[in-house]
C-alpha cells in the first residue's frame, strides 16, 4: 500500500473537519503494522504543510471502560500534534470539532529519554524519568460515524481519535503514586463518570512503560520533553449541544476544563 497517499487523505481531511469515510481499498491499511506506518506518514505530511513538531503521543483503549467501548483487548498510541495543545482555561470553537468528546486523563512530561529497544525499564526508572504530572482534558473527535465499520487500522492511522488536548498545572505528587489517583468527568457542571490510576494497566507508569516498548520494537526511543496522554479514566462523555463546559479533576493531581462554543 501507498502510506503517503493514505496520509495526504486523512491529513486534508482533519484539516478541513471532513469526515473519514473508508479509505480506497489500496490505501486501506489492513493490520497494525501497516497503519502505524501510515501514522508516522501522516506526521511527514503535517510537517510538510506547515506543521510544528509533534508534542507527543496519546495512548487509547488503557483502561477496561474504554476497552469496552471501543471493542479492543489492548492499547494503541497516536499523536499528539503540537498546535492541538491547550492550557487548562482555554476556549475553543466547536466548528473545529465534528463530534467531540471528553476524556479525563493524567498526562505526564518526560526530562529524560526512556529507551526500552532492548529491554523495558523497571517503574522506578520509568518514574524518574517522569519531569511533571498533569490533570488533562483529552478532546476526542468522532470523524468517523460508525467506527467499529472503519476498522481499527484505519483509526490507528487517524491518530485514534485525537483532536486536541488541554493540560492543568503540573501536580507536585510521586509518580509512583499515581495509581491511587481518582478522577471524573464534569460537564456543565454534572458529573458523568468516575475512574481510577489503578484502571491505566494497572499503573499509569506501566502505559508510559507500554509506549516506550511499542516504539521500542520499532527501533524508536520515546525522548525526553515528550507530552504522553496515558487514556481516559472515565468513558468518553460525547457533546451534543454548545456551548459546553468540560472539567476534570483528578484527585492529587488537580483539575483542568476548556469550553466548547
Amino acid at each position: 500500500m501507498n502510506s503517503e497517499e493514505a496520509a495526504a487523505l486523512l491529513g486534508r481531511a482533519r484539516q478541513t473537519v471532513a469526515a473519514v469515510g473508508p479509505l480506497p481499498e489500496p490505501l486501506r491499511p489492513v493490520d497494525e503494522a501497516e497503519a502505524y506506518r501510515v501514522q508516522q506518514a501522516l506526521r511527514a505530511w503535517f510537517a510538510d504543510n506547515g506543521d510544528p513538531p509533534q508534542a507527543g503521543y496519546k495512548l487509547g483503549c488503557t483502561t477496561p471502560v474504554m476497552q469496552a467501548m471501543l471493542g479492543l483487548d489492548a492499547p494503541v498510541h497516536g499523536g499528539v500534534r503540537a498546535g492541538d495543545v491547550h492550557p487548562t482555561g482555554a476556549v475553543l470553537p466547536a466548528a473545529g470539532f465534528r463530534a467531540p468528546g471528553i476524556e479525563c486523563e493524567i498526562a505526564l512530561r518526560l526530562g529524560c529519554d526512556i529507551d526500552a529497544r532492548r529491554r523495558t525499564p523497571p517503574r522506578a526508572r520509568i518514574a524518574g524519568a517522569v519531569a511533571e504530572a498533569m490533570p488533562a482534558i483529552e478532546i476526542v473527535d468522532n470523524r468517523y460515524g460508525d467506527w467499529s465499520a472503519l476498522g481499527t487500522p484505519t483509526l490507528i492511522a487517524d491518530d485514534f481519535f485525537q483532536a486536541a488536548c488541554v493540560l492543568g498545572k503540573p501536580a507536585d505528587c510521586d509518580p509512583m503514586a499515581l495509581d491511587r489517583a481518582s478522577g471524573r468527568t464534569l460537564i456543565d457542571g454534572i458529573e458523568t463518570g468516575r475512574g481510577k490510576g489503578t484502571d491505566v494497566l494497572g499503573h499509569p507508569l506501566d502505559a508510559l512503560a507500554w509506549l516506550a516498548r511499542a516504539l521500542g520494537r520499532r527501533g524508536a526511543v520515546l525522548r525526553a520533553g515528550t507530552l504522553v496522554m496515558t487514556g481516559s479514566l472515565v468513558r468518553t462523555a460525547w457533546l451534543e449541544r454548545f456551548p459546553a463546559a468540560a472539567r476534570v479533576e483528578i484527585d492529587g493531581v488537580g483539575a483542568a476544563e476548556v469550553r466548547l462554543e
